[in-house]
């Protein structure tokens, strides 16, 4: 509603004298400016202070950046963060193969500017990169992720009370992946070795504890089984640090069954009185023939044990890989590229509606080498753990 203005008498009227109090032509008789032009003066040089005090402030941020994922720059060179891992030169992988860190065109350009200043803008870059050319490491897209040593994969994993990976075999690959890096150890780190016999280990080695079924037997489901019986087993291959447990929970359908929530909330109770979160990787793809609205059942049917238990519990939602060329023509259909494409765009879009991260994986695999069309070795899933580590730097640790 608009109020009428009052009404003003458009007749002249005498400027009345009050002793004590000069009127505007008195001062200006003087040779004196009108009053009101002191309170000009003295507004715009306080609006000029506050702007130049703005400018120094922005300035002096801009030069000495927080950093998001609270790991320090190295400022030493890396040629190769597998160079002291077992089966470095067995399993022919160097970090170099797979991962190249951003290069400043500028001598003036800051370290970490090339990399991304957020979460947000972490996903998005990893997800919607490239590679230039077949099997070529990767880049994603505006800003770079970084490749973290085992000490400063400690480091961000001390800021978790627990990490759970929920998943089908696409996420257990990612998960055996997470074991060589923290046991750095390329040639069977992915696997529960001191159950093998000889004979087994040397036939699962390297890339082989992947793709080959009986291998995959063995893989490890949890860092609890490594700390028990790895020390004693004569074939040792420990973790560099063992502080928080993680653990992969496998999973086909939704809802899963009773005993699988029960692993899940056992992780989550650990420690009752923990102001840690802890953090949840989902992925749910190709086990259920990418059907939507089971990946969407299976994420709320665990969001909701989780809420369940008020703690704090970040999800990351892992899309799918891309369908490799040696995808077998009776699934071109139902879970060729294109039904992979949509997939991933959808169920993203699923996970941000619930408030839960995503990343999709498949512009990571388009263009890499996959052993059946469906799977892939472990310079993709290496990559993709490194990933994983990445988001867990950047969530908050209370």
């Amino acid at each position: 509603m608009a109020y009428p203005f009052p009404r003003f008498s458009s007749a002249p009227q005498t400027p009345q004298y009050v002793k004590g109090v000069e009127s505007p032509s008195s001062w200006q008789s003087r040779g004196l400016d009108k009053p009101r032009s002191y309170a000009m003066r003295w507004l715009v040089a306080s609006v000029v202070a506050a702007l130049v005090f703005l400018v120094l402030l922005v300035k002096a941020f801009a030069s000495n950046p927080r950093q998001t994922d609270r790991i320090p720059f190295s400022i030493s060179k890396i040629d190769d963060f597998f160079n002291h891992f077992e089966g470095r030169q067995d399993c022919g992988i160097a970090s170099t193969d797979i991962y190249i860190p951003p290069v400043a065109t500028l001598a003036s350009t800051k370290k970490h500017s090339l990399y991304c200043p957020n979460r947000a803008r972490l996903l998005e870059a990893m997800s919607g990169g490239g590679r230039h050319g077949f099997d070529t490491p990767y880049f994603p897209v505006g800003c770079h992720f970084r490749w973290y040593s085992t000490a400063e994969i400690c480091m961000i994993l001390d800021r978790f009370d627990s990490i759970v990976f929920l998943g089908d075999n696409t996420l257990r690959h990612i998960y055996s992946a997470f074991n060589m890096l923290l046991r750095e150890n390329v040639a069977l780190g992915g696997l529960r070795q001191w159950e093998m016999k000889e004979s087994e280990r040397e036939a699962c080695r390297c890339e082989n504890q992947l793709t080959r079924l009986e291998c995959l037997s063995y893989s490890v489901l949890d860092s609890q089984s490594v700390r028990s019986n790895d020390a004693g087993s004569g074939h040792s291959s420990p973790y560099v640090c063992d502080r928080t447990p993680h653990v992969f929970i496998p999973i086909d359908r939704s809802p899963a069954a009773e005993d699988l929530h029960a692993s899940f909330s056992s992780m989550l109770q650990r420690e009752p009185d923990s102001y840690k979160p802890i953090a949840v990787i989902h992925s749910l793809s190709l086990a259920t023939s990418l059907a939507w609205s089971t990946a969407t059942s299976s994420m709320d049917e665990w969001v909701t044990l989780a809420d369940i238990s008020q703690k704090n519990v970040p999800f990351l939602w892992i899309g799918p890989n891309a369908a490799g060329h040696l995808k077998p023509p009776s699934q071109i259909l139902s879970q060729g590229n294109n039904a992979l494409w949509h997939y991933t765009i959808e169920m993203a879009e699923e996970a941000r509606a619930r408030q839960l991260d995503a990343l999709g994986m498949y512009n990571f695999t388009l263009q890499a080498g996959s052993w059946d069309g469906s799977y892939y070795g472990q310079k993709v899933v290496l990559v993709q753990a490194m990933m994983v580590i990445n988001w867990l730097s950047r969530l908050e640790s209370t």
